[in-house]
């Protein structure tokens, strides 16, 4: 195991019975400690940005500083490109060292928006550009921002995720950045997810230059690449569900896919299982394997084998112990289910439904809380009461709700 990458594991209860338990989580962390910048690993880079009608005024003018702004931040040790996109694709400029940044600057000022959103033609473009570079032990990164609908291009949600995924099997890691309330969240979202990057709802043009500037730090401090967790159970164990991310079935279990993990960072993943009957004691149930790449170790390929056991007990006084705090804030994640299962209600027009629905799962989580003693639970269904209190389901709304639902899938602490 790495010095920079610790792995630590928690079952929802100390014990389980002897006659089994049908469900039980699991939570899993990978953290990554600090580091000098000083260590990081060079940056292979692609901006993609929609140039389309509607980016025209104060949303292509911020999109402008905050690509200045990564022009200053990045060194010449990095690589840069800049895609920009409308109707047609074309490279701003080509993958260069990031040394003649006033030059850099000035072509990204000559940036005007016209015609419709090619944004298929932006990703692949990107993705490209970033791949034909002939370098090693470089973080390669692909930032995507717009403001508007795929109209022309590749427009299939599906065609899109299997193009990104197939990107980022090859090297590239994709984060998708959405402005204003003209785009589409789930295209942009599962592009994300896809690329193993990040989905960014930005409800302001303001901010474009703050999301561009958190991007960039924590691209500035990648600890690990292409992180991957395998869960093979014991026999007669079944993995019921992984939450927050896409499991990939595998001849003995399943296979998670992490993307990077940054400085300070934690991977948080909660893990449904089904346990059988078994002897009173301890016994292994699972075990969790990972890989990753080392980038503060000159791109050293790590890998480690944990084993994950429950204590059988009848003991009825050790089975009625409380749960552990941090396992059972499965509630956030469940209540990014309930979101999900609430947006469809609201778009098909049952809107008291689907308020009910969130009504119903905001009072189980404030009940949780007070059990707990949690300000995180409370935080979260004061946060949620408050969006419902004056509610009217606008393009707005079901953005700010689904970047609740992507927050919280996440298992991402609120900022």
């Amino acid at each position: 195991m790495s010095k920079s990458v610790s792995f630590t594991y928690a079952l929802q209860y100390p014990y389980v019975p002897t006659t089994g338990k049908d469900s039980l989580y699991l939570l899993l962390e990978l953290t990554a400690d600090d580091v000098k910048a000083l260590n990081r690993s060079p940056i292979n880079l692609s901006v993609v940005l929609d140039r389309s009608g509607s980016m025209t005024g104060k949303p292509l003018e911020y999109c402008k500083e905050a690509s200045k702004f990564v022009v200053n931040q990045l060194s010449d040790q990095d690589l840069m490109n800049m895609v920009v996109f409308d109707g047609e694709v074309d490279t701003l400029f080509d993958a260069q060292p990031v040394t003649h940044k006033d030059g850099l600057k000035n072509t990204i000022d000559a940036i005007e928006t016209r015609g419709i959103t090619n944004l298929s033609g932006g990703l692949i473009q990107g993705c490209q550009n970033v791949l034909q570079q002939p370098v090693d032990d470089y973080v390669n990164r692909v930032l995507l921002l717009s403001d508007g609908v795929a109209n022309a291009g590749i427009t299939d949600i599906d065609q899109l995720k299997y193009i990104t995924e197939d990107y980022n099997t090859a090297g590239a890691v994709m984060t998708t950045m959405g402005v204003s309330e003209h785009f589409d969240e789930e295209l942009l979202e599962t592009i994300a997810d896809a690329g193993k990057g990040t989905f960014y709802f930005i409800d302001k043009v303001e901010a474009i230059p703050d999301i561009f500037a958190k991007e960039l730090e924590g691209l500035l401090s990648v600890v690990g690449q292409n992180v991957t967790l395998t869960l093979n159970p014991a026999e007669g164990v079944s993995i019921k569900s992984v939450l927050g991310y896409e499991a990939r079935e595998t001849a003995g279990g399943v296979e998670i896919k992490l993307g990077d993990l940054y400085a300070k960072e934690m991977k948080s993943l909660l893990i449904e299982c089904a346990v059988p009957p078994g002897m009173e004691g301890e016994e292994e149930v699972m075990q969790v394997a990972g890989s990753f790449v080392d980038v503060t170790e000159r791109a050293k390929p790590h890998s480690f084998v944990h084993p994950v056991s429950v204590t059988y007990t009848k003991d009825l006084g050790k089975l009625t112990q409380f749960s552990d705090p941090e396992v059972d804030k499965v509630q956030i994640t469940k209540s990014a289910q309930t979101l999900e299962q609430a947006l469809q209600l609201f778009d098909e027009g049952d809107f008291e439904e689907g308020k009910n629905l969130l009504y119903s799962n905001i009072s189980h989580m404030e009940d949780m809380a007070n059990e707990l003693g949690d300000e995180e639970l409370l935080v979260e269904s004061a946060v949620m009461k408050e969006k419902l209190a004056d509610f009217d389901y606008s393009k707005q709304t079901r953005k700010e709700l689904h970047a609740e639902k992507y927050r919280q899938m996440k298992r991402r602490k609120r900022d």
